[in-house]
């Protein structure tokens, strides 16, 4: 079952070798050796090494009638990740949380991702459409100084993710809020969010077996 992996982060990696310091790429890395351990298949993208742009908000990608995707008109690497995602069974996006949400690249994705949506000239809102998507899992991890507890409470991070998942008909999705990593000091990859980690892969894995 493919999994694909959307990091969206721009740390470094280590800052020193005595230093395990928690960022999207370390999430994403733990979780793909879990489960390459247990025979999943892994597509890891990382969006800053994306070429990714605006929309323009032409609205052209959405003018043809049908269930077809629409075609975007901007020549960049935007459809690697619906490509990746649309032959996925599983998405997982890592992410910290800038400014009470997901970082602004995911607002640049959610109006990229138009060309899923039909919007004629006599219509008062755009339609989904229908493409055929097969994602049973959508999964969102994020770090934050806050507590994880607080940010589905005070962040739009949740409405977000769901804004994401809607087009990819994404059935289900589960939420990992890794929290208190403000800090330098806190940074540190834990037991804590060791177990987490695992219980993500147990999902994906879990999600597969039940096919």
């Amino acid at each position: 079952m493919l999994v694909a992996f959307l990091s969206l982060n721009n740390n470094d990696i280590f800052s020193s070798p005595e230093s395990r310091r928690i960022d999207s790429t370390h999430i994403c890395d733990a979780l793909t050796k879990k489960l390459i351990a247990n025979q999943e298949e892994v597509d890891y993208l990382k969006t800053r090494e994306l070429n990714i742009d605006f929309c323009t908000n032409c609205r052209q990608c959405m003018k043809n009638p049908g269930n077809a995707l629409g075609t975007c008109h901007i020549n960049d690497e935007m459809d690697v990740i619906i490509k990746s995602a649309l032959s996925a069974k599983s998405v997982v996006l890592v992410t910290p949380i800038n400014c009470y949400d997901l970082p602004s690249i995911v607002r640049v994705m959610l109006e990229r991702m138009g060309v899923f949506c039909y919007w004629g000239d006599e219509m008062y809102a755009p339609k989904v459409r229908d493409v055929g998507t097969n994602v049973l899992l959508g999964v969102l991890i994020t770090t934050s100084a806050m507590p994880g507890i607080m940010v589905p409470l005070t962040t739009g991070a949740r409405k977000s993710f769901r804004l994401f998942a809607k087009p990819l008909g994404i059935k289900k999705i589960r939420y990992y809020h890794l929290g208190f990593k403000g800090r330098k000091i806190d940074r540190s990859f834990t037991s804590k969010d060791e177990k987490k980690i695992q219980a993500v892969a147990k999902v994906i894995c879990n999600t597969r077996r039940s096919l």
